[in-house]
């Protein structure tokens, strides 16, 4: 029998009709932060069927976000001073960045996809999933502990054997071809245009390579002690 969910998030109104309870659940839990009991005149109705993991159903919400200029990309992200939001494809360490934030008690944004869109004050950036997927199993940190925040800094994790470092990217088309496989494009071609210009400005924040190795795990103070560096740097 199919349950339905109902989810306000930014400003779209959707009603999700999933296939089971179960199925409800898994995605209710994803999207804990945006549901309601009810929604009058949704805008959407959409029909969620799991085909492998519930975190399938941003595939479906995507779209109706980009219409209202809310564009998603492949990142995590946290408050420090500021956004910093962390891209990269899987494995370079994003989910690992999320969670040293949250052991070091900074306010978290994502671990795996974050919503952006361009605002009077800047880029903010706004959480979607609420769970962290990590390697030996998923955290669903307080939903307090998810706020939006405007971009400060893009950092570029970058797995290695070494003890953790930096390395500014000082050229915008550099940043530009490392951020472009991680967008999340629309196929309307209007749509791709404003994203376009959308990433080109994106280019303009100040951005870091930061190679991590396993000591992170041991010594969670090292992340903090990067991220000062980083704010220093910067003013």
């Amino acid at each position: 029998m199919g349950s339905i969910l109902n989810v306000n998030i930014y400003g779209l109104r959707a009603r999700i009709n999933c296939f089971d309870r179960e199925e409800r659940n898994d995605v209710a839990r994803l999207l804990s932060l945006f549901l309601k009991d009810e929604i009058e005149e949704a805008e959407v109705s959409l029909d969620f069927r799991k085909k492998e993991t519930p975190q399938e159903i941003g595939g479906l919400l995507f779209p109706h976000l980009a219409r209202k200029g809310i564009w998603a990309m492949h990142s995590g992200g946290f408050h420090f001073h500021g956004g910093h939001l962390t891209v990269g494809p899987s494995d370079c360490g994003k989910s690992t960045f999320s969670h040293m934030a949250m052991k070091n008690g900074l306010d978290l944004l994502s671990d795996d996809i974050t919503l952006l869109r361009e605002t009077p004050d800047g880029f903010e950036m706004l959480p979607f999933y609420s769970t962290m997927y990590l390697k030996n199993g998923t955290i669903s940190p307080e939903r307090e502990r998810y706020k939006p925040a405007v971009l400060r800094c893009l950092l570029l994790p970058r797995s290695n054997n070494r003890s953790i470092s930096l390395k500014k990217v000082k050229k915008r088309i550099d940043l530009l071809r490392k951020l472009v496989p991680q967008f999340l494009w629309s196929y309307n071609r209007d749509e791709q245009k404003r994203q376009k210009r959308f990433l080109e400005k994106m280019c303009h924040y100040p951005a870091y390579e930061v190679y991590w190795g396993s000591g992170l795990f041991h010594d969670h103070t090292l992340f903090k002690r990067i991220l000062d560096e980083i704010v220093q740097s910067e003013g």
